[in-house]
């Protein structure tokens, strides 16, 4: 019953994708493939929410959308940005239906549960199965619901037989470690718990642990120079059954070569020093051996290197790094002076039809800019350079290099523009500058939306990437536990 349900999406989006199909596409919408076919459909749902008025804040949103894009007509701006919002919602929903779908199938399939009551058991060492049961009566009523635990099958005795029958003959090799054969062992050896592969518990029963640790790390010291044969007792233990695996190795002390010797010797000189002046303050060193001369000195972990070259790369880096850093400021000055340009623009433009010569409204912005400076706000490069004019014009210089220099400060075409602007209209009236400084202002507030929508588009495409790992996240969240019921 459940699965008509989640086919009830499906279905719409089938029914829509048939009726939609008489629904023409503009040609400027560069969409392919299953896209298209998606876009399509949303345009047609758009169509008959536009038609019987069902489509909320419109009025809002078709404002917002011709002011970012005013060279479009509005109706297709509209309809373009609720095709791609009805087409997002409808992928998600198909997706979603069919994920429920098959998560559905998996769940009542894929169960624990076959032939009515039959549950498998895990292989022999694969641990035992835990699930939570529901059972009903013949009318359907819960009885209640349990939480069942399932052993992993177990081995009947003659098959451990045959099982440890193999593991022994596996365990011989195993426990050699780096030696060729328990016959000649000169080697530490490798006292397993366990065989890969078979479901024995391997506990180990050694007759001269002086010689031979639990492990089958060889204690040399106590190897008499003949050699030594141990017996090793391996027990197995398995659903309550244990066998038993004796084998006798024979650890013989391996020839060693001059340094080594040379090590064993002066070790024995050392504990032999150690022994003597257990009462003493200190222990001497041996300074003699083989009529050579021994000099000590304590091992110490000299790090020095490691920091000159940690230091060395870190300046490098800093080095670089800085060469960033600066760049991200300039990057930071230039943002802030085409964030500031609009309304630099429009202020002039007010104060000039006020009637205000441009000397004097730039005097006029740069004690406002202090005043509002006093007050807490923060500083503004624009400002800052305007400010700078204002002291230049102050100290006796020229406008028209003034206006030159602020403009080269403060670089960029849009303050180029406005210095060259400035110093050729010094001699042409307000008149004429009134209305080139209004043409620049409109350019300006169009360059500023502009700005604007590339960064929201940019915006857009980070979030993509966290929106996909999210989605990918949801999925995993959904598809795991159907998995682990198998």
């Amino acid at each position: 019953m459940i699965v008509i349900v989640y086919l009830i999406i499906p279905a719409v989006v089938l029914a829509l994708g048939i009726m939609s199909q008489k629904t023409k596409i503009p040609w400027e919408i560069n969409e392919t493939g299953i896209s298209k076919v998606f876009y399509r459909i949303s345009l047609y749902v758009y169509g008959i929410l536009k038609n019987r008025k069902k489509i909320y804040s419109a009025r809002k949103v078709r404002t917002q959308l011709t002011t970012l894009n005013k060279e479009q007509a509005a109706d297709k701006l509209e309809a373009d940005y609720y095709a791609q919002k009805i087409s997002v919602v409808l992928i998600l929903s198909l997706c979603g239906s069919l994920l429920a779908i098959l998560l559905h199938f998996q769940t009542v399939f894929g169960g624990v549960i076959h032939d009515g009551n039959l549950i498998d058991r895990k292989a022999p060492g694969e641990g035992a199965l835990a699930t939570t049961l529901i059972a009903n009566d013949e009318n359907g009523d819960v009885l209640g619901e349990f939480n069942v635990t399932i052993d992993e099958k177990l081995y009947t005795k003659e098959e451990a037989q045959n099982l440890f029958e193999e593991a022994s003959a596996k365990l011989e090799t195993t426990i050699l470690g780096q030696n060729e054969s328990l016959e000649k062992v000169t080697e530490n050896l490798n006292l397993i718990r366990k065989v890969e592969g078979y479901p024995f518990d391997i506990s180990w029963k050694i007759d001269d642990q002086d010689v031979c640790k639990y492990d089958g790390e060889i204690d040399w010291d106590y190897v008499p120079e003949k050699g030594k044969v141990i017996t090793l007792t391996a027990t197995y233990k398995y659903n309550g059954n244990t066998w038993e695996q004796v084998l006798y190795a024979n650890v013989v002390h391996r020839k060693l070569t001059a340094v080594e010797i040379v090590q064993k010797e002066i070790k024995t000189l050392i504990e032999r020093s150690n022994n003597k002046s257990r009462y003493d303050d200190q222990m001497a060193l041996p300074l003699e051996y083989d009529n050579s001369r021994i000099t000590w000195k304590e091992k110490e972990e000299d790090n020095s290197i490691t920091l000159l070259f940690i230091l060395l790369i870190a300046g490098a880096a800093s080095f670089v790094l800085k060469d960033k850093e600066l760049a991200k400021q300039i990057e930071k000055r230039n943002e802030g002076l085409l964030k500031d340009y609009p309304g630099l623009v429009s202020q002039m433009v007010l104060y000039l039809g006020a009637g205000m010569t441009m000397r004097n409204i730039i005097g006029k912005l740069s004690e406002n800019y202090v005043a509002k400076l006093k007050a807490g706000q923060e500083k503004s490069f624009a400002y800052e350079e305007l400010l700078r004019t204002t002291r230049e014009l102050a100290a006796g210089k020229s406008e028209s290099d003034a206006y030159e220099e602020f403009g080269y400060r403060c670089g960029g075409q849009q303050y180029t523009r406005l210095s060259t602007l400035l110093s050729q209209n010094l001699r042409k009236g307000n008149s004429e500058l009134l209305r080139l400084l209004n043409e620049e202002a409109r350019k300006s507030q169009e360059d500023r939306l502009d700005r604007a929508r590339k960064a929201g588009e940019e915006a857009g495409t980070k979030l993509l990437l966290p929106m996909m790992l999210m989605l990918m996240i949801v999925m995993i969240i959904i598809m795991i536990p159907a998995y682990m019921t198998f």
